[in-house]
């Protein structure tokens, strides 16, 4: 069974690869973008679940918080294009509560792998930075959704779907092929790239909904 789940977990990241491939080089907005979209994230929902079967025969807390990461990201992705939906703001709450709940994980990791220590380990500290900003915007969209302008959307958008991309890149480098990099290198260099292609979206897509 554990090599079946292997064999499967490997099938469909390579799967999602493949989607998120498309999705970036694509024309955004174009089908192929589309398409590449949903398969990387489709896929990806499928290798969480992959990977929490694999949980019951080694148990990686690094892994279970990609997976949570990857459950808050995807939906919040694709909510930014169905805000119509009648069940659009409840979800909102369920995945604000989620990521509230990793940023206070990963503040209480930064503490702890911090303890007694000479120099700073500053991985879960990132990790923790990043989901505060995220929740810092899902408390703004659940006060105001209305009235922002589309460039706003489409920057939410792209924000959760390349960090999304990025959890699935740590997984890559530190459980699957083993590069050799630290924990703390697995953590911050992808975040840290993450963060100059936020950077850029952000310029490419500035808000121009009206303040309130």
């Amino acid at each position: 069974i554990h090599e079946v789940v292997n064999y499967s977990h490997v099938a469909v990241g390579s799967l999602a690869l493949t989607g998120s491939a498309l999705a970036l080089w694509a024309p955004k907005g174009s089908p192929l973008h589309i398409r590449g979209g949903k398969l990387f994230a489709w896929m990806m929902l499928l290798v969480v679940l992959t990977t929490l079967v694999q949980m019951a025969f080694e148990f990686l807390a690094l892994a279970v918080v990609m997976c949570l990461a990857e459950i808050y990201l995807i939906p919040s992705a694709i909510l930014a294009f169905h805000r119509d939906w009648r069940g659009f703001k409840a979800v909102s709450w369920l995945l604000a509560i989620l990521t509230g709940l990793l940023c206070l994980f990963t503040l209480v990791q930064l503490v702890r792998f911090n303890l007694g220590r000479d120099s700073l380990f500053l991985g879960p500290g990132l990790l923790a930075l990043m989901f505060g900003f995220l929740l810092f915007q899902d408390i703004s969209v659940l006060r105001r959704a209305e009235g922002r302008s589309g460039n706003y959307w489409v920057r939410r958008h792209l924000i959760r779907m390349i960090l999304a991309f990025t959890f699935a890149i740590m997984a890559l480098i530190r459980i699957g092929i083993q590069v050799g990099l630290t924990l703390e290198q697995t953590v911050i260099y992808p975040l840290l790239a993450a963060a100059v292609i936020i950077l850029v979206i952000c310029r490419r897509y500035p808000d121009q909904s009206p303040q309130t």
